[in-house]
Formats: C-alpha cells, structure tokens, sequence
C-alpha cells in the first residue's frame, strides 16, 4: 500500500487537486479520508526521515568535494592567468624596440590608499538598504564590488541582477532595486563568510558563459559576469581574499601566542607604572585584555560552538525549526558568559545572520501556510522564543484573514437568501472564534498582541458586514427577511464572548444606517398601502362567510397580543371593523414584531416615529371619512374602528415596547390627542341626527 502510494505521488505532472479531488469521490466517508491522510502523513514522516540521514550522511563529504573542486579551480585558473601574462609579456617584447624606455611597473597601493579602500565600506549604508549590520563589524573593508547576473543551477536562466561585494572576510549580496527612489540602488539579500564558502569555475557551454558557481551549504548559487575579464577578476579576488583571511588568522594566532608570552613578565616588570591614577576610570591594561581575549576565544573553541553555525543550517534546511531555534537557545545561554571581545562579537554576528536566515524561512511558511489555526501554531511559537512576537502576531493574522476569505469564496448562493446567510454566518464567526482560541493559546504570554487581535477582528467584521448587506439590504428584501437575517448574525455574533471578544456594538454601529433604510422602506410599503386602500373603503363590517375562517382570525389575532378580539366577532362570521382596519393592524403588530428585532438604541426614535407615522396616516383615512358627507350615517361605525385603532392597538404596542426595551415610550400618547380630534369630529353630525 505504501509503495503504491510513493510512485503516485512521485508520477510525473502530479495534480495534488485532481487526487484530492479523486480520492473523495472514492470514499465512502470520513473514516475513509482520516485513513488516507494518515497513510500520506506516515509516508510524509518516513522521507523526511531519509532524507534526513541522506544529508547528515553527505553533509561533510560535500563540504570536502567542494574545498576540493575551489582548490583545484583556484589553481587552473593561476596556471592559466600566468599563461595569459607570460603570452602578454612575449608580445610586448617582439613589438619593442630598441629606443623604447622601459615601464615602470605600478607602485603599490601606499597606505593612504589602503585607508581610503577601508573608508569605503561606509559607502554601502547609502546604496544597499538594510546592511547596517555589515558594516559595524571591526576590521572589514571592501575589496572587490561589481554587478552580476544570477542563473537557475537547474534551468540556466536568468533570475535577476544582483551586485556583489567582496569584503576581506565575507561575501555579501544585493538584490537591484527597480522602482528606486533616492540614492539607494540596492537591498540586502545575503551575506557569506568566506569560511564557509566554495567557489567553482564553470566552462562556458551553451548560454552557461563567463559564469562560476558559489556553494554554501545549503545554497547553491550561480552568477554570470559581463566579460571574461570580469570573471578572471572576480574569481582571483575571490582567491585572493580566503587566502589573505586564512593567513591573517594564522598570524592572529601566532602574535597572540607570543603576546601572551612576553607581556605579563613585562607588565610586572615595568619599573616605570604609575600607580597614582588606580581611582580613576582607565582603560584596562593590555595583559588583562589579551587574557579577555585569549579565555573568550578557549570558550569559543568548543567543538559544539564551533560546529553550531553549521548545524543551525542543517536544521533550517531539513526543516526541524524547533531544533534549530533550541541550539540558538543553548548558544545564547553559553554567550552570556564568554566575555566581551572582538572574537565573540564576529561570532554573534554568525548566529545572528542564522537567526535571520531562520525569521525569514518562519515567516515565509505563515504566508503561505494553508489549513486551520492549529497549522501556524509551529511557525508562530518558534518565532515567539526567537524574540518576534510581533512579527509572529501580523503573519498569524494576516493568514487567517487569507484563510477566512478562501472560506467565504467557497459559500455559493444556493436557495434563499436566508439559507445563505446562515452559512455565511456560520462560516464567518465559527472561524473567529476558532483563531481567538488558537490566538489566547499562542500568544497567552504577550498581553501586549491582544489590542492587535482586536483591531483585526474589527476589519475582519467590516469586511463580513460588506458581504452580508450585499445579499440583505436589496430593494426586493422584505423587512421579515432583514430582520431574521440580522437576528441570525446578532446570535452568532454572541458566540464570540466566550473567549471575551464582544463585537456585538461594532455589528450594531455597522448595520444601523442599513437597519435604519430598511425600517423606513417597511414603513413607507405600508403608508402607500392605507392610502391605497382608503380609496375602496366602504366602511362596513367584515363578513368572513364561514365561522371556521372567522376563528382563525380571532387566533391569528390572538397571537399577535389582542387577547379581546374575540368580543368583536359576531353572528358567527362577522367582525365589527372593515375588512382595511384588520390589514392595517396585521402590518403594524408585524411590523413592530420586526422592528423590534432590529432594535437598537440608536434606532429607538426612528422605530417610534415610523409606527406613529402609520398609525396617523390610517387616522387620516378615518379624518377624511368623518368629513365626508356620505359617510354621516357611518361616524359611530368609523369611530369603533378609531376606538380600536388608536386604543386597543397603540396599547398593545407600547405594551410590546416596554417588554423589549424596557422602559415605555411617550411620544405615543400624543396619538391619543388625535383619537380624540377624530371623536370631536364625529360628535357634530350626531348632534345634528
């Protein structure tokens, strides 16, 4: 089984979509799935295995071939330098004639210009961004620079230009920077210790000229130079320079053999030590540092300090990032006590250039990690012992938004609009809460990251609030749907608190100028329709035909909260209100049943004013009534339907009210003063009966 499985995924033009794809239409449920993940996973765990015993087997034997392959590089490419000389000189000789002065040959570089070579490695800070670090070590200096192409090892195309520069003791690389703004031409990409670095010459073949190759384990990089000049030159600096590191360490160390020797005879003989000045703050004497020196370098010489810069590139590129970070733990505890000296600060500066290696390498792996919370959780706390919180805490939630918003995509519009919010919802505030509890555990040590995870759920709820007013808030939405709509959005939105996040305000702040159009359109549907409807208003009693549909009626009436409008029924099947004043009290109650769903603070005086604007306008229907002539011998009915208007309904919604919002509303009791101009109105014409 786990033979089969290696040769399919190692087939060429392998489609991880189409096996995923196909491997779910074959199975019969999710056991079958969590199988076939677990065999992947155990195959997965086996190659990194070999893989690992595979490098560890060839690490030393690479590092050896390649020493080997510089060395001889170096000396064909000296043969053939002294050949190309000696062929110059034969020329020039044949062409010389007798009257000719001899040359002079070049002087040497006098000290001044040896200073001035040094002085230029300040030069970098304004034309290659982000190499503070490379200047501030003591000693360095710049020997050779220039610009070069880089090739893929493999295919042999062009990557980018670069532009490089060889200092005495280490190798840097800088990218080109396109769209550059003021003098800084380059940025940073990578520094190489001479050490640690192979150079090999590549014949030229095909389009592969003027190139050679640079190996530092794990990187294979190849370059391009413009000329073959250009190459011949940069490969005998390249030369040049690890021989002169190599002997001036050599020298170091001799020197420092026999300092150590001579000078403390010397200091405790020296007749002529003042010993006036012990109180004041001197320089230490020289034996005392060269005995600084010399404990910090016998520190240093530890077999597993000097190994570590090495291991630390193994662990990032087998991929064990806690290992790795492990070893720059043990090493900065061993730190802490070697004394301060230049030795110690250029070997920090080795672990630190592993360090960062190692930033970018967690980084990457949040950007493009794919899957659950529970996915970053590895890169995220490795960054966290690496001192990068909150670098850690911007890739963690800038990879859940990516993840929140492939979630989202995925929602298609199936069926109603309610079916898709309910998903939408669903989706959205399940995977908050997810992150939040992935986020408490990661980050349960660094309080100062949580404003930031506020401040991200916050964008994130206005981008979902973008999404579902899209789908809600359209002109062909009832005002049943919104308010069952944001109901199901205010119940999910709760869910949140149980890891103490309360977004339920920002929902609110966010909907309500949506919130406050779609009571407005509800109100206005209903005002068209009392004006509407008042035009065939005959003010007569309801007949409903049949008892059965007269008690529906009543219980529909009933469950809105009239409980007395079984006393209006009569005969069986009569209603003592129009057919209009029954619609009218439906569309309100209902109304203020979805209003009060919707209900915000904010919105407390827009729902008032809308219920109270169509509770006017039916009174202005009645207004009109009473006035009219032909509808004299119809005042007391009009005025039972005002009776029941302006008092049984209006109770029962200031009633409802007080229920929700908990206290009761008084600019209702202004429409009693207009139940009462509607009762004057009628008394006149029954006066005059």
């Amino acid at each position: 089984m786990a033979e089969g499985l290696k040769r399919t995924l190692g087939k060429p033009g392998f489609d991880p979509e189409d096996y995923a794809r196909e491997i779910a239409q074959k199975s019969d449920g999710d056991r079958d799935l969590l199988e076939h993940r677990q065999r992947v996973q155990n195959l997965q765990d086996d190659t990194s295995l070999a893989l690992k015993k595979n490098v560890y087997q060839n690490y030393m034997q690479f590092i050896e071939t390649a020493k080997e392959i510089s060395y001889v590089e170096s000396e064909m490419y000296q043969l053939s330098h002294i050949l190309t000389d000696q062929k110059t000189i034969m020329n020039s000789m044949m062409q010389m004639s007798i009257t000719d002065k001899e040359e002079t040959p070049k002087e040497k570089d006098t000290p001044k210009e040896k200073e001035d070579k040094k002085k230029n490695l300040s030069t970098l800070l304004e034309k290659v961004e982000g190499c503070s670090h490379v200047t501030e070590v003591p000693g360095r200096y710049l020997v050779h620079s220039g610009g070069l192409v880089e090739l893929d090892p493999d295919s042999n195309t062009q990557i980018q230009r670069v532009h490089t520069f060889l200092m005495n003791d280490s190798l840097m690389v800088a990218s080109w920077i396109a769209s550059r703004r003021g003098p800084v031409h380059y940025k940073f990409q990578a520094l190489y210790e001479l050490d640690s670095l192979a150079v090999v010459n590549i014949r030229d073949a095909g389009p592969m000229k003027n190139s050679f190759k640079v190996l530092v384990f794990p990187d294979c990089r190849v370059f391009q130079a413009e000329s073959p000049k250009a190459k011949r030159e940069w490969l005998d600096s390249l030369d040049q320079a690890k021989k002169s590191k190599a002997a001036a360490d050599s020298q170091k160390k001799e020197a420092q053999v026999k300092d150590d020797a001579a000078g403390d005879s010397f200091d405790r003989n020296n007749p002529f030590a003042d010993n006036d000045e012990e109180d004041q703050e001197l320089p230490l004497p020289p034996h005392i540092k060269r005995w600084i020196a010399q404990s910090a370098e016998e520190m240093l010489r530890v077999d597993w300090i000097q190994e570590l810069p090495e291991d630390l590139d193994v662990c990032i590129a087998q991929r064990d990032f806690e290992g790795a970070v492990d070893l720059i733990d043990k090493c900065n505890e061993y730190l802490e006590e070697v004394p301060q000296s230049p030795a110690l600060k250029e070997y920090r500066a080795r672990v630190d250039q592993r360090i960062k290696h190692l930033t970018e390498v967690l980084q990457h792996e949040l950007q493009g990690l794919q899957g659950g919370p529970k996915a970053a959780r590895r890169a995220v706390l490795q960054l966290i012992k690496l001192g990068k919180s909150t670098q850690a805490c911007d890739l963690f939630l800038r990879n859940r938004t990516m993840a929140i918003k492939r979630s989202l995509r995925q929602l298609k519009m199936e069926g109603s609009t309610t079916l898709y919010v309910n998903k939408l919802c669903y989706v959205f505030f399940t995977t908050m809460l997810e992150v939040g509890r992935e986020f408490q555990k990661d980050f349960s040590s660094n309080n100062g990251c949580c404003s930031a995870f506020v401040v991200w759920a916050k964008t994130e709820l206005e981008t979902f609030v973008g999404m579902f007013a899209r789908q809600v808030f359209s002109s062909k939405t009832s005002l049943s749907m919104v308010a069952e709509c944001v109901e199901m959005a205010q119940h999910n939105c709760d869910k949140l608190c149980e890891i103490g996040l309360d977004l339920t305000f920002a929902l609110h702040s966010l909907l309500v100028k949506d919130v406050r159009r779609a009571m407005h359109d509800g109100r206005d549907q209903i005002v068209e329709a009392v004006r509407h409807r008042s035009m065939e208003e005959k003010w007569r009693a309801y007949n409903l035909l049949t008892p059965q549909a007269c008690r529906e009626l009543v219980k529909e009436m009933e469950d809105l909260g009239l409980s007395s409008f079984k006393s209006l029924m009569y005969d069986d099947c009569w209603i003592k209100l129009t057919p209009n004043t029954i619609t009218y009290t439906r569309q309100l109650l209902q109304f203020v049943d979805q209003c009060l769903k919707l209900y915000q603070p904010e919105l407390h005086m827009v729902l008032v004013e809308n219920v109270m604007m169509i509770v006017r306008c039916v009174g202005k229907q009645m207004e009109t009534a009473l006035t009219a002539k032909e509808y004299t011998k119809s005042h007391p009915f009009i005025i039972k339907n005002a009776s029941f208007v302006f008092e049984t309904v209006v109770q029962r919604v200031e009633r409802r009210f007080q229920e929700h919002v908990g206290k009761p509303a008084k600019q209702f009791q202004e429409l009693r003063t207009d139940y009462a101009k509607l009762r004057s109105l009628a008394r006149t014409p029954t006066t005059e009966l």
